[in-house]
C-alpha cells in the first residue's frame, strides 16, 4: 500500500473508531503526527508540569475540563502522502458573505459590546460569530489535508474524542512554545485582508488593540515567574487571506515558575477574551448567545519533547462537526470607536479563511 493511501486509510479507520486521536501538523514542518489514546476514557490535565501527551484546552476551563490525550501510540507521515493539492479547492479569493440575519445579529453584538466599552467597564471585548454549514458526513483527511497544503505555517489539526467530539482548525496563533527554561509567545491581534508584500496601513484601533494583547501576555509572564520578558516590535503576520499585526514575545523560565499558573495566566489572552478579562468573559456568557466550548481555547504538545516542554497554540480558525452541522467559529476585538460594519467584513474576512474547505469536504 502506497504511503498516500496509508494515510487516508489511516484517517479514515481513526474516524470511524472509538478511540480518542489527534492528527497534527506543526507550523512549517513537512511530518503530520497522529497520536492516539488507547482509551476512550476522559482524561484531564491534572498537572500542566508533569502529564504528558495532547491538551485540548476549552475556552472557559472551570465550565469544561482541559481534555488530555495520552500517547498509547504514536505515528508520523510525510506531508507528501497527503492526498494531492488538485483535488482540493483553491482558497478564496475576497470575501466568503453570510447571510443579511447573521449580519444584523453580529452588527447588533458589537453595538452592545460597544455600549459597555463608553460606559468604562472594559476596554477591550472580543465577540464571536457562529455559523452552521448543513453536515451528514465529514471527508476528515481530505479536510485534515486542504488545511495542511493551505495554510503551511498554521497549526493545523483533527481533534476528536467520543466524550466531546470531533474538531478541526489552522491556527496561527502560537501561545506559548517551551524548550526547558527558553519561553516563546506572540501577540496577535488586528486584522487587514492579506494583499501579499506590501506596506499595511494599520489604523489606530488595529494598532491598540494588539498593544493591549502585547502589554497582558508581558504581565502574565513575569506573574507566572518568567523573567527576562522582551516583546518585539509588531510586525506582519499572514493567515490565509487576512493578516494580523504580531509581537515576537521571548522569556526565561526560573525555577519558581509553575506551568499551571502560567497557563491560567495566560489564556485566554485579550486576543480572544478582551480586558480586563474577568469583565470581559462576563459579557461574552451573557450576550454572546452560546457556549464557545473549545473555540478560543489552547491545544498541542505537553511535555512531549522532553520534559518541560510544550508547544500550545490558540484555537482559533477552527470547525466543529456534531450531529448534522459544522460549525464554524470567528470572533473580533472590539473597542469603544469600532465601527459595527468594519467589524463584520472583517469576521467575514476571517470566516474565508476556512469556510470553502469546509464546504467541500462535506456532505449534505
Amino acid at each position: 500500500m502506497s504511503a498516500k493511501a496509508d494515510f487516508t486509510a489511516v484517517l479514515k479507520i481513526l474516524a470511524k473508531g472509538s478511540f480518542p486521536f489527534a492528527v497534527y501538523r506543526l507550523p512549517g514542518e513537512d511530518t503530520v503526527k497522529v497520536l492516539i489514546d488507547r482509551s476512550e476514557d476522559l482524561h484531564v490535565v491534572e498537572n500542566a508540569n508533569a502529564d504528558r501527551g495532547f491538551v485540548f484546552a476549552p475556552f472557559a476551563s472551570e465550565s469544561v475540563p482541559s481534555v488530555l490525550l495520552r500517547p498509547g501510540a504514536v505515528a508520523e507521515f510525510p506531508m507528501s502522502s497527503l492526498p494531492p493539492a488538485e483535488n482540493m479547492p483553491r482558497q478564496t479569493e475576497g470575501v466568503y458573505r453570510w447571510g443579511e440575519e447573521d449580519r444584523e445579529h453580529y452588527v447588533e453584538l458589537v453595538g452592545r459590546a460597544k455600549d459597555a466599552l463608553q460606559q468604562g467597564t472594559l476596554e477591550k471585548v472580543v465577540v464571536s460569530r457562529r455559523v452552521a454549514l448543513p453536515c451528514s458526513r465529514v471527508d476528515a483527511a481530505g479536510l485534515f489535508s486542504a488545511l495542511a497544503v493551505q495554510y503551511p505555517e498554521a497549526f493545523v489539526y483533527c481533534f476528536s474524542h467520543p466524550r466531546i467530539g470531533r474538531w478541526f482548525g489552522a491556527s496561527p496563533e502560537l501561545l506559548l512554545l517551551r524548550r526547558g527554561k527558553q519561553l516563546r509567545s506572540m501577540a496577535l491581534a488586528g486584522t487587514l485582508p492579506y494583499q501579499g508584500d506590501r506596506m499595511y496601513r494599520w489604523d489606530r484601533k488595529n494598532v491598540e488593540e494588539q498593544a493591549i494583547v502585547s502589554v497582558f501576555i508581558k504581565d502574565a509572564l513575569e506573574r507566572s515567574g518568567a523573567a527576562a520578558v522582551s516583546v518585539s516590535t509588531p510586525g506582519n503576520q499572514s493567515a490565509g487571506p487576512v493578516v494580523h499585526l504580531c509581537s515576537r514575545i521571548e522569556a526565561q523560565a526560573t525555577d519558581e515558575l509553575d506551568m499551571n499558573t502560567l497557563l491560567r495566566n495566560l489564556a485566554p489572552t485579550p486576543a480572544l477574551c478582551g480586558y480586563p478579562r474577568r469583565e470581559a468573559m462576563e459579557f461574552i456568557r451573557h450576550y454572546e448567545g452560546y457556549p464557545r466550548e473549545f473555540y478560543g481555547g489552547y491545544l498541542g504538545e505537553l511535555n512531549l519533547a522532553g520534559e518541560k516542554s510544550a508547544e500550545l497554540y490558540v484555537n482559533i480558525r477552527c470547525m466543529q462537526a456534531r450531529k448534522g452541522e459544522l460549525l464554524l467559529y470567528a470572533g473580533g476585538g472590539i473597542l469603544s470607536d469600532s465601527d459595527p460594519v468594519q467589524e463584520w467584513d472583517e469576521i467575514e474576512r476571517k470566516l474565508s479563511a476556512v469556510a470553502p474547505l469546509a464546504e467541500h469536504f462535506v456532505q449534505d
